[in-house]
């Protein structure tokens, strides 16, 4: 399996000891590859990936969208994902030609 692009992404859970509240982030990495976009707990086939959208929300974080047909999918990212979107919608649009 070849992986074309990354897109790191992060999970934060929240826990709560003795009436304090923390928070935990971690960082985990969403990956592009010839056939499929994996995940930390999911895999899409591209054929069940309908699009891709990124909607910034702060400065400090924004969204990004899979819409496939087990439904829609966010990730929270650090990092602008245009190279990762470029790179997806040339592999839709001209099959295998991503580089």
């Amino acid at each position: 399996m070849k992986i074309i692009a990354a897109l790191p992404y992060m999970i934060v859970s929240r826990s709560i000891d003795w009436n304090k509240q923390y928070f935990q982030e971690r960082e985990e990495q969403l990956l592009l590859a010839e056939d499929k976009i994996i995940s930390h707990i999911n895999e899409f086939l591209l054929d069940e990936v309908w699009d891709i959208s990124y909607r910034a929300s702060s400065s400090e974080f924004g969204f990004f969208y899979l819409h496939t047909n087990r439904g829609l999918f966010s990730f929270q990212v650090k990092a602008e994902p245009s190279k990762f979107i470029g790179k997806y919608h040339k592999m839709k649009k001209r099959g295998k030609e991503y580089d």
